[in-house]
């Protein structure tokens, strides 16, 4: 039998929030992007899910790309050598499947529509029921060695991407980093921020968004960065 994906009462009844909207932002700022998921009731319902989609697909990444992106099948890239030493050098794993033979190394806001999809995601994490949780996946990488300078490359496969638009959150300055290196992190993730900020217009909305380094992501195989939406005009 098929385990249908959840409606939004299913959500709201399954998947109460655990954060206020202050909270949310503070914990994607914090870096310990970790601590963000589900409700223990509506984690192993997703888990059962997937259990069934790997049945009938044979992975979450098939099922995503063929079926809910329609992109079709993904290849390995060829990591350069100095990638993989820097990752590994980390405990990390190297880059992971990405759709090959695009023009661009990676991720920019200018990068053509064809290339990037923006879905709501289907199982939410447990955020304010006025926020709405989207996934936007991407056939560029999103974490790169080419954003930064090579010393600052093993922080950024750390660590990630994140960033806030349509507010004057004022972000954490990172530890061990001199105020020029946090502004050279922060402009790796400019292009991210812009494609945010045109999607959803900062007048009318306040975002909080972030890329998972390596050894987060949700769906290994596959680029993504999660964007969590509030409409200003509505109350908390």
């Amino acid at each position: 039998m098929d385990i249908a994906l959840p409606t939004r009462a299913d959500v709201i009844r399954l998947n109460p929030a655990s954060c206020s909207w202050d909270e949310l932002k503070a914990q994607v700022d914090s870096g310990d992007l970790g601590v963000l998921g589900r409700h223990p009731d509506f984690q192993k319902l997703y888990d059962v899910w997937c259990q069934d989609v790997k049945a009938k697909h044979g992975s979450i990444v098939n099922y995503i790309v063929n079926v809910r992106l329609g992109w079709g099948p993904i290849t390995l890239p060829v990591p350069s050598s100095e990638t993989k030493l820097n990752l590994l050098s980390l405990g990390l794993p190297t880059p992971p499947p990405t759709r090959p033979l695009t023009p661009l190394p990676y991720f920019t806001a200018s990068a053509d529509p064809s290339l990037v999809k923006i879905l709501p995601n289907d199982w939410p994490y447990s955020v304010p029921h006025n926020i709405t949780h989207y996934v936007v996946w991407s056939r560029l990488p999103l974490i790169h060695p080419g954003l930064v300078p090579e010393f600052l490359w093993p922080r950024l496969a750390q660590d990630g991407l994140w960033g806030f638009t349509g507010s004057d959150y004022v972000r954490r300055q990172l530890e061990g980093l001199s105020k020029d290196e946090m502004e050279t992190i922060v402009k790796a993730g400019s292009d991210i921020a812009l494609f945010v900020s045109r999607e959803w217009n900062e007048a009318e909305y306040e975002t909080a968004w972030f890329a998972n380094p390596p050894r987060l992501q949700s769906v290994p195989g596959l680029a993504h960065f999660h964007v969590f939406v509030r409409c200003k005009a509505e109350e908390d």
